[in-house]
């Protein structure tokens, strides 16, 4: 191939990674908050929450599965500061982040060998949206918070790293900079799963290359290796020390039960990765089943080139050119295998083919770099192989860019994925509130959060038997107690819930009606909800309320639609918490109104043992009788009260002392 040749080869197909960067930016840009779903939901509103309090670590904040750090999120804070808007924000984000995406693939195929018109392949191949899904590979990757992209781009940013010239340059270093700082901060953030799947297997083989004086161990490899187990162990002891609890290190073995479905839905979920496997029969001749056939072809075709590369790298017949790229191959084994051990199919029915993903990325780097090679000889081979190949490419690119438009704007009209939760938030604007309560979906409390960042949206959870309680998936904690609340709110509910009176309880009688959507209800109540939902005592925040009917209390006697206790008049306890949380020293109030003169009983604070700790008379009247609790776990609140004495108890209020 002549100079002129390559040089228009190599501007085909960086014109062709080029267009596809603006389409994700376009798309990404028109469809705007439209696609937001429920789990990108979350890392939204933590954006806002983060910005909004000034510490990335947000105080009395619930994380689910991982601090939602290690991705877009640290790109988009400045835009959302500038901005005001966190769709705006995290779309700027991840602009950078595709930029990103291509200066590290371009840079890794060069040091693995491979040309420039290679590096524009291997662009091209990872920055195609194969699949639209909540957890799929286009979310995970590119849009919204792009959860997957610093975990998936970090083990690459590695291999980059070791293959640097024998004199590292300065640029080297920084990069190395940059390295560590992912390594503390995915650790910190997701603790040890970036290590474990996706950097472990990078270390082994240049450490079996070590071993073999294949390697040369410099300070500056050895400040690779050594620096992404140091920076990794120094995110997760500070996780540990500030006491932050994830489920992100969580991962179980296969049972002898489990570990046959696992394994056959771990195949099929790398062809899920890509869209390969339809969700119902599709006709094979259709725009759609060409298509699937044509992501079938292509994750076929790169497990075919993975097998062809790992048997010839044993035989030792590998083509030497092609050496450097091993760690690619080694990335995806390791990952598959820990895949077939562990168990992960308890959220996705078949399997959480996300995990895919750190293996599946760095194959398509290799056949980018690899598949060349397979048709070298003879010529007429190589011919026949590249125009096929270009043309093949070609389809796919516009395959797969058809699919993701037309997943967002559907053959049936419809646009996005939360055109229930826009309706709703068109109702709520009109309303004068700024607390929205939403009945038993967590999922369109998140989404309106993200939609609308001017209010707070949490949800109500069904207690049964009237009950409601506040809670959070992902949130501040804080928000959940009842003390929040001290102004009018929305109420949102189905119809079936309103239909069926299941929305009583303390908020019975509380609410006038506003409107409805196809999917809701909106109610308007004038005061806040009469809900609560916390734990006994005061285990977040510097204040708190309890009622005395929550679940974390036992009564004797009546309550009223304000959720205040008449007492038994048989008298003695008629009021005892669960076992509190006091997260501090805290001072604790209880109103009580009675007849009479003189005292009428005891408020008492016991230990977990029964001793009492502390203890004050409650006198007849409008009483307000406060005590003074150490922080710690276990104390329970005791109201006793004298024969014959009819009481009203209302909420009992928390407040830390400083």
């Amino acid at each position: 191939m002549n100079g002129r040749t390559r040089r228009w080869k190599t501007a085909l197909w960086w014109a062709a990674a080029a267009a596809q960067i603006l389409f994700l930016c376009g798309v990404a840009l028109r469809a705007g908050g439209a696609v937001i779903d429920n789990d990108a939901a979350k890392v939204y509103t933590h954006m806002m929450a983060i910005w909004e309090s000034g510490t990335l670590l947000v105080p009395d904040w619930r994380y689910i599965t991982t601090m939602e750090l290690d991705c877009t999120t640290i790109l988009a804070l400045p835009f959302y500061g500038l901005t005001g808007n966190p769709v705006l924000a995290l779309w700027c984000g991840n602009v950078i982040l595709l930029g990103l995406w291509a200066a590290l693939l371009f840079v890794l195929v060069r040091r693995l060998g491979g040309s420039a018109a290679k590096g524009a392949l291997a662009v091209l191949a990872v920055l195609l949206p194969y699949e639209f899904y909540m957890t799929g590979y286009w979310n995970m990757l590119f849009l919204n918070a792009s959860q997957y992209a610093f975990k998936v781009m970090l083990p690459l940013l590695l291999a980059a790293l070791l293959l640097a010239p024998d004199r590292p340059r300065r640029r080297d270093w920084a990069l190395l900079a940059v390295f560590l700082a992912g390594c503390w901060l995915t650790a910190f953030s997701s603790g040890i799963y970036v290590a474990a799947c996706g950097l472990a297997p990078v270390l082994a083989l240049w450490c079996l290359g070590w071993l073999k004086n294949k390697n040369k161990a410099d300070p500056y490899r050895l400040a690779c290796l050594g620096g992404s187990v140091a920076a990794t162990l120094l995110g997760m002891g500070l996780q540990k020390a500030l006491g932050v609890q994830t489920t992100a290190s969580s991962m179980n073995l296969n049972s002898l039960e489990t570990l046959r479905d696992n394994a056959a839905n771990c195949i099929i979920g790398f062809f899920r990765l890509f869209g390969a496997v339809p969700d119902a029969a599709i006709p094979v001749f259709s725009a759609e089943g060409i298509s699937c056939l044509l992501r079938m072809g292509l994750a076929g075709g790169v497990l075919a080139i993975c097998l062809w590369f790992t048997v010839k790298a044993l035989r030792g017949t590998l083509p030497r050119e092609l050496a450097p790229a091993g760690v690619l191959a080694a990335i995806f084994w390791w990952n598959l295998g820990v895949l077939l051990l562990t168990d992960t199919r308890y959220g996705d029915p078949y399997f959480e083919y996300r995990y895919h993903l750190m293996g599946a990325v760095p194959l398509l780097v290799l056949a980018a770099v690899a598949a060349p090679t397979l048709v070298r000889r003879p010529v007429r081979l190589r011919r026949a192989g590249v125009a096929a190949g270009t043309l093949g490419m070609a389809a796919l690119v516009l395959a797969v860019d058809a699919g993701a438009v037309g997943s967002i704007w559907k053959d049936d009209g419809s646009f996005g994925v939360n055109a229930k939760e826009r309706e709703l938030c068109g109702i709520i604007n009109t309303m004068d509130v700024e607390d929205v309560l939403i009945a038993g979906e967590s999922s369109i409390a998140e989404v309106c959060g993200a939609l609308d960042p001017t209010r707070r949206y949490m949800m109500l959870m069904d207690m049964g038997e009237g009950g409601w309680m506040m809670g959070t998936w992902d949130g501040r904690l804080t928000d959940t107690d009842g003390i929040s609340y001290d102004s009018p709110a929305a109420i949102v509910c189905s119809h079936e819930t309103f239909e069926t009176g299941s929305l009583e309880g303390s908020i019975s009688g509380r609410w006038t009606y506003y409107g409805e959507t196809a999917d809701f209800v909106v109610l308007r109540t004038e005061g806040a909800p009469l809900v609560d939902g916390q734990p006994a005592g005061l285990p977040y925040g510097e204040a708190a309320i309890d009622y005395p009917n929550t679940s974390w209390y036992t009564w004797a006697g009546t309550m009223d639609e304000d959720r205040r206790l008449h007492t038994d008049p048989a008298g003695g306890e008629v009021m005892r918490s669960h076992g509190m949380d006091l997260h501090t020293d805290t001072r604790i109030t209880l109103t009580c109104e009675s007849g009479g003169s003189g005292t009428i009983g005891t408020l008492r604070l016991l230990g977990a043992d029964g001793a009492v700790l502390a203890e004050t008379s409650v006198p007849a009247g409008d009483a307000r009788v406060t005590l003074e609790a150490p922080a710690g776990s276990g104390a329970v609140l005791s109201l006793e009260l004298d024969p014959g004495t009819e009481a009203v108890v209302g909420p009992i209020r928390f407040e830390a002392i400083r």
